[in-house]
């Protein structure tokens, strides 16, 4: 047997969060005679971690179009600028060309940084060790808000993107897959809007129960 494609068998982070949203946990099986049931514990830990890596890393994953809309058609158009389907992947798994991704974070940023405000009023009076581990608490701040640009992102995702797009040609190449993406995400949304009768086809939080 030949492997013909061994990129075949990729998946972005949207198809697989899409397939848990679709496929939420079965109840544990029966204990029947001197049968052991399986235990679903391991399962449900890699669950737990992949929402937990979606709500805290990549947000606006949750919010894109149903892969059959959204990945089916913009992957092709990607190959067609010259990316491999890897690179492909991994821009669309950044969030590459969708400004929303940036205000997403942002906002899952301070709401972490809120939550660690609280936390460290609630443990004030703890000793003065605790105040010299924060240096610059202000300089920490800016580096949790900093959001890398599409052009930052896709030069680390492009292997060689340098010798492969040289000079100006390179920057709008990179415009043009940035572009590329943020207008199939758009096609995608109203797609899949128009279909669900204009409501807007927001998905659900994953059950990881």
């Amino acid at each position: 047997m030949k492997v013909l494609d061994p990129q075949s068998a990729l998946l972005t982070t949207s198809e697989v969060h899409d397939f848990l949203l679709q496929n939420p946990p079965r109840a544990p099986p029966r204990k029947i005679g001197s049968y052991v049931p399986i235990s679903l514990n391991g399962y449900k830990l890699v669950r737990d971690d992949f929402q937990e890596y979606i709500s805290s890393t990549v947000p606006h994953v949750a919010d894109y179009p149903p892969p059959e809309t959204f990945i089916k058609n913009v992957v092709p158009k990607l190959r067609t600028l010259g990316l491999s389907k890897t690179e492909a992947y991994m821009a669309i798994n950044l969030g590459v060309g969708l400004g929303k991704r940036q205000q997403v974070q942002q906002s899952v940023n301070a709401s972490q940084h809120t939550n660690g405000d609280v936390a460290e009023e609630e443990g004030e009076g703890t000793g003065a060790a605790d105040d010299q581990e924060q240096e610059n608490p202000a300089q920490e701040e800016q580096d949790e808000l900093y959001q890398p640009s599409d052009t930052e992102l896709l030069t680390c995702v492009i292997e060689e993107w340098e010798d492969r797009y040289p000079g100006e040609e390179g920057q709008e190449q990179l415009q043009k897959i940035s572009e590329t993406i943020r207008e199939e995400y758009q096609r995608a949304q109203s797609t899949h809007a128009t279909t669900n009768g204009g409501a807007g086809g927001e998905k659900e939080m994953m059950d990881v129960s």
